[in-house]
């Protein structure tokens, strides 16, 4: 049978709406002798709830001959008929748990679950239950969060601690205002604590300040007044703090390390005087890292990894000296390319040297620069037998017979100056490059040897004039010919020095179209190019041309007359000129 379904009585009158209103106060589903259908009567329940208002026909909820057994199709929709769903204990609940001679159910319901159930709480949770319960069962659900709005929220280990572990009451719903306060639960464990002993030191309260909830044991103390870093981190409490004695404990480190001080013998720090501020020198992360301040005289390169007597003789670290042959004066006596000690090298070996080693120095020689070639030669190249004061600096000092046996061109016979760097750089001898601004050397003179102009090794008094070198090509010259012309020797005035062929005339008279030509088809008389002739290719006649120019001043037939009035070459132009003149 179903109190959810309706089926049978689902049109029935509205007594059983009043009658099982609100069943949701019904208190729990089993009763005395085990579990009983909702429906069902027992004797331990008491007289029903009178039937006045029920309908006349027993039969609608009754067997005949048994007032105890309803129909096996009985069916109540509860929901349906009284506008109030029983849900979860409630939908088993028994009807006459709610539904009996105590009164109306109304007048329960009315009051919540107040008028069901009693409050074990004594009203300190509020008359709300459902903030913890819910209708399933009586088990408490979302405590925790819960307990986060009070004044002890419940993190780490007490999240998991049984509730009457701090409220005595909780197993019969007394959850009495409870301390908060740490020490008023963790009296055993403040009594266990003796390292450090904590009820001898006075620390009995405040327990949050060093520990957390998650564990009594896991417990980190402010210790802000005295940073624990490094090795200082790991080391027990007792080995700072002897006879547990907290208050005053000194915080310079010789109170603590004054036997490693005494023990150090790599410097021995007692025999050499340190300080016991060992804060100088070391660190908490252990007594052999230590970082001497040794700005007065920077350690770099080798003297990085070198050991302090090395240059702390006997242990004596004070007034030592910092000039660099105070320590490498052998190194100084001994070195032979160059030999310091013949060329009277200074002793300030930073000049040269680095701290990276004695080897691979560096002569600061700014007063003659090294470049080029200088730069992989060897000291001795120059300085001779091992002397470097008054080396001299021009180049003949060391390139005299460089000079001597050049041949193109000779020097020594050209008379060449002893100042090599005008033409020669120190990237090598060969390649030089002359100056040659005094007559500029372009086109074809750019790749000529130095002998096809300066004969016989002459340089000096060199004529500049073109026909100085090329009077031959001058002569020889045919197309037109230079010398029956009678043509200047100003060579520059028609030919470049890119080359003597492909020569360019200034022309008066406009080469351009047909008269693009020959000279000698126009110069006739080839030891003469003053005369010239018109009519040798323009053939006209003479009656023709004396008639067409009758009307023209001055006329001639004549080539210098056709120039005259033709200086262009046009045919137009002349005639009109002459006729003006009239």
């Amino acid at each position: 049978m179903s109190l959810r379904n309706s089926s049978t009585i689902a049109a029935s009158p509205r007594w059983l709406l009043v009658a099982l209103l609100l069943c949701n106060a019904a208190c729990f589903v089993f009763s005395p002798g085990g579990p009983q259908e909702p429906h069902r009567w027992a004797d331990e329940r008491g007289p029903v709830i009178p039937h006045d208002s029920f309908p006349a026909d027993c039969s609608l909820c009754h067997l005949s001959g048994d007032w105890h057994t309803l129909r096996a199709d009985f069916s109540f929709d509860h929901a349906k008929e009284t506008g109030h769903a029983l849900e979860g204990a409630h939908a088993e609940a028994q009807c006459l748990r709610c539904h009996n001679d105590r009164g109306p159910v109304q007048q329960f319901a009315s009051r919540g679950c107040a008028g069901c159930h009693e409050d074990p709480h004594q009203s300190r949770l509020g008359p709300n239950c459902s903030t913890c319960h819910d209708q399933v069962s009586w088990l408490p659900q979302g405590q925790i969060a819960e307990h986060a709005r009070t004044r002890f929220p419940l993190v780490a280990s007490h999240a998991g601690v049984a509730c009457m572990r701090c409220h005595p009451g909780a197993q019969v719903g007394n959850f009495q205002r409870a301390s908060i306060r740490c020490e008023d639960c963790h009296q055993a464990d403040l009594q266990r604590a003796t390292d450090p002993d904590h009820a001898a030191l006075g620390w009995t309260t405040s327990c949050e300040r060093c520990h957390l909830p998650t564990s009594f044991g896991e417990a980190k103390m402010d210790h802000s007044l005295y940073p624990l870093i490094g090795e200082h981190q790991s080391t027990a409490c007792t080995a700072c703090h002897v006879n547990g004695v907290y208050r005053g404990t000194p915080r310079d480190c010789a109170s603590c390390h004054v036997d490693e001080y005494f023990r150090t013998t790599n410097p021995n720090h007692a025999a050499a005087g340190f300080p016991t501020t060992c804060e100088q020198c070391h660190t908490p992360r252990g007594w052999d890292s230590t970082g001497f301040n040794h700005s007065f005289y920077p350690l770099l390169g080798r003297h990085a990894s070198q050991d302090c007597a090395s240059c702390h003789a006997n242990g004596v670290y004070q007034g030592t000296p910092t000039a660099c042959n105070a320590c490498h004066l052998d190194d100084y006596n001994q070195a032979r390319d160059p030999n310091h000690v013949t060329a009277g090298f200074p002793t300030t070996c930073e000049q040269c040297h680095t701290p990276n080693g004695w080897e691979g120095a560096r002569f600061d020689h700014s007063s003659f620069a090294l470049t080029g070639r200088h730069v992989s030669v060897g000291c001795t190249a120059c300085h001779i037998g091992g002397v470097y004061q008054g080396t001299p600096r021009n180049c003949s000092g060391c390139h005299l017979d460089d000079y001597n046996r050049t041949t193109n061109p000779g020097h020594a016979a050209a008379g060449f100056s002893t100042t090599c760097e005008t033409c020669h750089t120190t990237n090598g001898w060969p390649g030089a490059t002359f100056a040659h601004t005094t007559y500029a050397l372009t086109g074809a003179h750019a790749s000529t040897s130095c002998n096809a102009c300066h004969g016989n090794g002459v340089y000096q008094g060199t004529p500049r004039n073109c026909s100085a070198c090329h009077l031959g090509d001058y002569n020889a010259t045919r197309n037109p010919n230079h010398t029956a012309a009678n043509f200047p020797t100003t060579c520059e005035s028609c030919h470049t020095t890119t080359r003597w062929q492909g020569a360019t005339f200034n022309h008066r008279f406009p080469l351009a179209g047909n008269h693009n030509l020959a000279c000698s088809t126009c110069h006739t008389n080839a030891a003469n190019f003053q005369v010239f002739d018109c009519t040798n290719c323009h053939a006209h006649r003479r009656s023709e041309m004396d008639d067409e120019h009758r009307e023209v001043s001055g006329y001639v037939y004549q080539s210098q007359a056709c120039y005259n009035c033709h200086p262009n070459g046009r045919e137009s132009g002349g005639a009109e000129r002459g006729k003006k003149k009239r």
